[in-house]
Parts: structure tokens; sequence; C-alpha cells
């Protein structure tokens, strides 16, 4: 199994994954980091460039889990590039709930790095 992961993610996503990716790269893994810019079209070919070498796939996403953008992209990817995965694709985003109004407890719904180190990690040691 190898050590490294591709993440898609747009928007604050970015951020939180950048941030992150020192931590995950100090636990020895490595992380190929694609920022969506569109939706549609979505770059499949980008996502299969980095699939062929990591073959492992995590979406910081922030919308809900059913019906969200990393649920579309998630189908997409397990119809066109099933063959690339050697684990489930890993889906961080929100509960299917309303977004809390204050900010605080937005930060307890939205995915954030923290999110993101654990997934690595726990897709790098699938069997």
């Amino acid at each position: 199994a190898g050590t490294a992961v591709t993440v898609l993610t747009y928007l604050h996503g970015v951020r939180e994954s950048v941030n992150a990716i020192a931590e995950i790269q100090a636990a020895g893994h490595d992380v190929d980091l694609i920022e969506l810019r569109s939706l549609k079209p979505l770059d499949l070919e980008t996502i299969k460039t980095s699939l062929a070498r990591t073959h492992k796939l995590a979406i910081l996403d922030e919308s809900t889990q059913t019906g969200g953008v990393g649920a579309s992209i998630s189908a997409l990817v397990n119809e066109e590039l099933y063959d690339y995965l050697d684990a489930p694709v890993k889906r961080l985003c929100m509960d299917d709930a309303p977004v809390p109004y204050a900010a605080s407890m937005e930060q307890a719904v939205v995915k954030r790095g923290s999110d993101l180190i654990v997934a690595v990690k726990e897709l790098v040691e699938y069997i």
C-alpha cells in the first residue's frame, strides 16, 4: 500500500488542506491536492492522472452528505475510475442537517484540516 492520497476540494477546503499538508507529510504520507475550479466540466483527466499514482481518494467537501458535491464526484469516480482505486472513496462532508448560523456551531459541522489528517491516515492504512 502506498503512502499518497489524492485530495479533491474547493473553497475553504483548499486552505484547510494546505494547512494540514505539513502534518500529513510529517507522518510520512503525501498528498496530491487538486483544487476543483469547476464542476461542469469536471477535470476527470487530472483526477485520473493523480489516482494512477496514489490509488486513494479523499474529498473534502463543504456540502451535505446526501446530494452534495462530494457525492456526485464520488459517484463519477466510482463509475469512471474504479480500477484506479485501492480503497473506498473517503468523503469528508457535513452531516445531513442545516448549517447553523452561529460561527462557533458552524465550525463544529464543517469538516476541517484535522479531519483530513485522520482520513489520509485511514486511507493509507486501508488493507
